[in-house]
């Protein structure tokens, strides 16, 4: 016994594509669907490799440390200014009042937050008078209102930070020689026992 089919119509091309679009809709909307699902995994790990967001943020954070690391290690290889000397500018007679080295020529040293009044157990020289030298600087030539105590508190490092941002150096808060060298001061004269008026940089 023959079977017979019915005859199906003649569809033109344009009808075939339609029909196959049709068919083949879900399956693409599934692959879609687990293609997106892996790019959001994938995503996430991007984001903890070199050139994501969050790996970014680190890297600076490293250099942020790394830079303060390298500050407080040139700021340890420099003494502290234990004393204050007058240090003379040309043949004016005129000289400047600075923090310097205990017994010693030299004004290469330094003060930071905390020398309230020794940074170690030394107890040669005389912090207090180096520090009440700068602040005492500090407030005439710059106009500040620091009270002289003698401590690198935090008052004094922040104005120490704001004379450097100023002179366009590395705010650190650290009196150091190029804050020194940047800075101006306050002239005094031993010949005839009198201050400048104005100040100057004259280092």
């Amino acid at each position: 016994m023959a079977l017979h089919l019915p005859s199906l119509p003649k569809l033109s091309p344009r009808k075939l594509v339609v029909i196959a679009a049709i068919v083949a809709s879900p399956f693409v909307v599934a692959g879609l669907a687990a293609n997106g699902a892996n790019d959001s995994s994938s995503s996430g790990a991007d984001s903890a490799a070199p050139g994501g967001g969050a790996p970014a943020v680190q890297i600076k954070a490293d250099a942020s440390a790394a830079a303060g690391q390298r500050m407080d290690a040139a700021a340890a290889a420099t003494p502290q200014c234990l004393y204050a000397r007058l240090v003379p500018v040309g043949r004016t007679g005129w000289g400047v009042p600075m923090p310097s080295v205990w017994n010693s020529t030299s004004t290469t040293c330094n003060l930071m937050l905390g020398d309230d009044p020794y940074r170690t157990t030394s107890r040669r020289g005389d912090p207090d008078t180096a520090i009440r030298t700068l602040q005492r600087n500090l407030n005439y030539c710059y106009g500040y209102k620091l009270t002289v105590d003698g401590v690198y508190g935090s008052n004094t490092r922040g104005v120490i930070k704001a004379v450097q941002k100023r002179h366009k150096l590395a705010a650190d808060g650290i009196y150091g020689p190029k804050t020194r060298s940047a800075m101006n001061w306050r002239l005094f004269s031993s010949k005839t026992n009198t201050w400048s008026k104005a100040c100057s940089s004259p280092l």
